[in-house]
C-alpha cells in the first residue's frame, strides 16, 4: 500500500481539534444550564455573578468572551447593576466590531475548523437581534440611571443596526457561498481519478431531506425587514417623552407607526399614536397631557437551540463511504412566565397588558432567513469529512476507516449557542397615574400582587421582568416630565 501522509494530514489536524473541541462543547453546556437554571427561578444576581466568573469578565466589563457578556449584561440589568451592565454591554459591542472586521487569516481558520470539526470550535457568532437587543438594553439601563443623552444615542444605534440587517445578510450569503465551492474542489479533486461523492447531486438531495424534517419553517410568521416591534417602541416611547422638539417627535411617531403595522389590536399602542400625531402637529402641548404610566412586561423566556440529526443521503462513485449523517440547530420554544398583568388602582382594575411583541418572532425571523446558509455550512462539512473517510479506508485499510468514521460520528454536531436570557414576549398597559401614586400588579399564578410606588413625574415607565412561571418578577421605575 503506497504512503500518502499528506492524504490524511487532514484527519490528523481533525481528530486534534475533536479533542480540544469536546472538552470546551461539554464544559460550556454543563456552565450554560447552570446559569440558564438561576436565570428562570430569577435569581438575577446570582446568574449575572456566575456569568462574570466563567466569561472571565472583569470589574471594567471587559472579556474575550462574546455570548458570557451578553448573558451576563442582560443578568446584571435585570439586577439593577446598570452601571456594571453597560460596561459588560460596551465590551461585548466591541467584539461584535472585532468579529465584523477580523482578518482573512483569522476566517480561514474557522473555515478550517468548521470544516474539519463543527463551529462550536470557532468564537459565538453574534446574529443581527443580539446587536439590536444590546442597544435596546443599554438604552433601558442609561433610562433607569436618568441619563436620557445616552439612551438617545443608544436608540439610534439599535434603529441603524436594523437599517443594516439585509446588508449584514447579503455578505453571509457571499461567504457561505465561497466556501462551499471550495469544499467541492476540494473534493472534486482526486489525482485525475472520479471524486468518491457525487457533490452536486448529493447536495441536492440533501437540501431535500432536510427541509422536509424541518416544516415549522414554512409555519413561522416573520417580521418585515428585521424588524423588532420592541425597540421600535421604546424608541418611539422615548422619543415621545424625552422630548420636546418636533424633529424627535418625526422620530417617534415614524417608530410607532412601524409599530402599529404589526400590533394592530395594541390599544396602548393605539393611543401613544394618537398622542405623537397631535403633539408633533402642535395641536396638543406635551405638559397639558393627563400624567400617564406605561407598564412594559418582559415575559417568559426566548427560545433555546436543540441539535437535530439527520440521516445524509450521498450519491457514491464506488462504495467506499460508510457513514454520513448532518446536524443542525432546531428552536425549541419555551413557555411565558404569565399570560397578562392585570393593573390595580384604589382596589379597580385599570387593565391588563397586552401583546407588543414576539422576541420568538425576532428570532425566528432571522433563523428562517439564515437557515439556507447553516444548511450549507453543514452539508459541506458532512462532505469533507466524507471525502476524509474515503482516502482513510483507501490508504489505511480497516483501521483507517474505523478511525474515520469515529471521527465523523463525533465531530458532526451543531453549534447550539445562543443569547438564551432574552425574554419570549413582550406586553404593555397604558394608563392614567392615579391620584395616590400606587399600583398593583397581579397575574394568574402569582402569588402576591407586586406593590409599585409611583415617582412624582408626569410620566412613569415601569419594567418588569418575570422568567419561568411561579417565578418572582422584578421591577424598574423611571419618570419623564414635560
Amino acid at each position: 500500500m503506497r504512503n500518502h501522509p499528506h492524504r490524511l494530514k487532514g484527519l490528523v489536524l481533525a481528530c486534534g481539534l475533536l479533542t480540544l473541541a469536546g472538552c470546551q462543547t461539554l464544559s460550556s453546556k454543563q456552565s450554560l444550564d447552570s446559569y440558564n437554571q438561576q436565570f428562570a427561578n430569577g435569581q438575577f444576581r446570582e446568574a449575572a455573578d456566575f456569568a462574570l466568573k466563567f466569561g472571565g469578565i472583569n470589574e471594567q466589563g471587559e472579556s474575550k468572551n462574546l455570548l458570557w457578556s451578553l448573558q451576563a449584561g442582560s443578568a446584571l440589568s435585570a439586577s439593577g447593576q446598570f452601571e456594571f451592565s453597560t460596561r459588560v454591554f460596551d465590551h461585548a459591542e466591541n467584539l461584535m466590531k472585532d468579529e465584523d472586521t477580523e482578518s482573512l487569516g483569522r476566517k480561514g481558520l474557522e473555515k478550517v475548523a468548521a470544516n474539519l470539526v463543527n463551529n462550536n470550535l470557532n468564537r459565538y457568532s453574534p446574529t443581527v437581534y443580539d446587536g439590536v437587543m444590546v442597544n435596546t438594553y443599554k438604552a433601558l439601563n442609561n433610562i433607569f440611571l436618568q441619563d436620557m443623552q445616552n439612551a438617545r444615542i443608544e436608540f439610534n444605534r439599535a434603529a441603524d443596526r436594523q437599517r443594516r440587517a439585509e446588508e449584514t445578510f447579503k455578505s453571509r450569503i457571499a461567504e457561505q457561498k465561497e466556501k462551499m465551492a471550495e469544499a467541492e474542489e476540494q473534493a472534486n479533486t482526486n489525482d485525475g481519478q472520479p471524486a468518491p461523492v457525487d457533490f452536486s447531486k448529493s447536495r441536492k438531495a440533501s437540501e431535500n431531506t432536510i427541509y422536509e424534517n424541518f416544516p415549522e419553517l414554512k409555519e413561522w410568521q416573520a417580521y418585515p425587514n428585521f424588524v423588532n416591534p420592541y425597540t421600535d417602541y421604546l424608541h418611539g416611547l422615548y422619543f415621545m417623552l424625552a422630548s420636546a422638539d418636533r424633529e424627535d417627535y418625526g422620530k417617534a411617531r415614524q417608530s410607532l407607526r412601524r409599530v402599529a403595522g404589526m400590533s394592530s389590536a395594541n390599544s396602548a399602542v393605539k393611543t401613544d399614536l394618537m398622542v405623537i400625531d397631535n403633539l408633533r402637529r402642535g395641536k396638543w402641548s406635551k405638559g397639558r397631557l393627563n400624567p400617564a404610566v406605561w407598564v412594559i412586561f418582559e415575559n417568559g423566556e426566548g427560545p433555546m437551540v436543540d441539535e437535530t440529526l439527520i440521516p445524509l443521503p450521498l450519491f457514491l462513485l464506488n462504495d467506499q463511504v460508510e457513514y454520513s449523517q448532518i446536524a443542525l440547530p432546531r428552536l425549541q420554544t419555551r413557555s411565558q412566565a404569565y399570560p397578562y398583568l392585570e393593573v390595580y388602582a384604589g382596589g379597580k382594575s385599570q387593565g391588563k397588558t397586552e401583546h407588543l411583541a414576539s422576541i420568538d418572532r425576532v428570532i425566528q425571523t432571522e433563523f428562517k432567513r439564515e437557515f439556507p446558509l447553516k444548511v450549507t455550512e453543514a452539508i459541506a462539512s458532512t462532505l469533507t469529512k466524507a471525502f476524509i473517510q474515503y482516502q482513510a479506508r483507501k490508504e489505511g485499510g480497516l483501521a483507517g476507516s474505523i478511525l474515520a468514521g469515529v471521527y465523523q460520528a463525533a465531530t458532526t454536531r451543531a453549534d447550539t449557542r445562543s443569547w438564551s436570557s432574552l425574554p419570549k414576549e413582550v406586553q404593555v398597559a397604558r394608563l392614567r397615574k392615579p391620584a395616590d401614586g400606587k399600583l398593583q400588579l397581579k397575574a394568574p399564578g402569582l402569588v402576591a400582587p407586586i406593590e409599585v410606588e409611583l415617582p412624582d413625574n408626569q410620566f412613569t415607565l415601569i419594567y418588569v421582568r418575570a422568567t419561568a412561571p411561579g417565578s418572582t418578577p422584578i421591577y424598574q421605575i423611571a419618570g419623564f416630565d414635560a
